[in-house]
């Protein structure tokens, strides 16, 4: 699964195990432990993912969904912190 940043206006597209695009909008962008990270929102669910960017190769960024909820948990207290007005709710 690849996903790639649009523009800095804040949509990325999410490639599934079937092919299909489904757009993300990228709601905040953080960097920990020298490693980039983008808080998405799926609009259509209106669900909020965390991405890990992995590759770089030409203007194409793959990313990763973090899915291991302790990272969830460390890097939602980051978005939390950057996002002060936002209150990120968690689901396992």
């Amino acid at each position: 699964m690849k996903e790639e940043l649009q523009d800095k206006n804040s949509t990325i597209y999410f490639e599934d195990e079937e092919g299909n695009r489904i757009p993300f909008e990228v709601i905040a962008q953080a960097t920990s432990e020298g490693r980039d990270y983008l808080l998405v929102e799926d609009p259509d669910e209106g669900l909020a993912y965390i991405m890990e960017a992995c590759a770089s190769v030409d203007d194409t960024v793959t990313y990763r969904m973090v899915d291991d909820d302790d990272e969830i948990r460390e890097l939602g207290n980051l978005f939390d912190e950057i996002l002060e007005d936002v209150d990120l709710e968690y689901e396992s």
